[in-house]
């Protein structure tokens, strides 16, 4: 019997957990809500397999073959991460879909935090190509390697990057590069439990892995905790970062520095992960 909207229990945060090995980014709360139904909807045209959007047994099983997306980040880590980015399947569908100037020293990003700044023709072509039509990958150059504004947005800002686009670029392209960078800022990643490693990739993929500077005290302190094996301060060093924003302009970096605490001190469950 296939599960479908309006279902709930243990057997739909199941389903949950599958379709978040493929990036759907979904809480697991055991809903089979809006949410889950467009996620389920999203995997069927992933895994070529049409028919509603439902989960019956032969879409059940596909899933079941579906490994976890890498080796570090096991599927609530990637939702952890990809989520603070872009916050839920629904708002990237009204909000991110289309691309974005986020401000300050950004340039034009796309999909799940892709920063065209910081992006030449050749990383372009490569990630996007695949699963974007030529033309608007062609579109994007006139945006690569510079500081956003909201004159370079308009020239893109009808550009249309599907969520399972923006999801395999997001897996394929962007995590390994990002784990590569918290491995050399942190050494000691691989011997970590799986919340504890997301927490660390997140706080890089967000910050970039530098670790010198007043700004990066903290960053530098938990290279530091880390290397003794002074593990349960790490916690504490995330939220004194949160020092560096200002509450009225940057609440979203603040909270995702409390969250990653909370997800050091307490594992996936606390956030609703797993």
């Amino acid at each position: 019997m296939a599960l479908k909207a309006g279902d709930d229990g243990a057997a739909v945060k199941n389903l949950q957990r599958a379709l978040n090995r493929l990036g759907a980014l979904l809480l697991v709360d055991g809903d089979f809500g809006p949410g889950t139904e467009a996620a389920v909807a999203d995997v069927r045209e992933m895994l070529n397999l049409p028919g509603p959007p439902e989960a019956d047994d032969t879409l059940l099983a596909a899933l079941e073959r579906i490994d976890d997306p890498s080796p570090e980040l096991t599927a609530p880590g990637i939702t952890f991460i990809a989520r603070e980015e872009v916050s839920s399947p629904a708002l990237y569908r009204t909000r991110f879909k289309h691309p974005v100037w986020p401000g300050i020293e950004s340039g034009i990003t796309i999909g799940i935090g892709y920063d065209l700044r910081f992006i030449d023709e050749t990383e372009l072509r490569r990630d996007w190509g695949p699963v974007l039509p030529t033309a608007t990958v062609d579109r994007l150059l006139t945006v690569l390697g510079r500081r956003g504004s909201a004159e370079l947005l308009r020239n893109v800002a009808d550009i249309d990057v599907p969520l399972p686009a923006a999801v395999h670029v997001f897996l394929k392209c962007m995590l390994p590069k990002h784990v590569a960078a918290t491995r050399a800022a942190y050494p000691t990643l691989d011997t970590l439990p799986a919340a504890r490693r997301t927490t660390l990739i997140s706080l890089v993929f967000n910050r970039g892995g530098k670790l010198d500077g007043d700004s990066r005290r903290e960053m530098r302190r938990i290279r530091e905790l880390l290397d003794v094996g002074a593990l349960e301060p790490v916690a504490a060093e995330l939220e004194s970062m949160t020092r560096l924003w200002d509450p009225a302009r940057a609440r979203g970096v603040i909270e995702r520095r409390r969250k990653e605490a909370t997800l050091w001190r307490s594992g996936f469950p606390a956030l609703g992960l797993d």
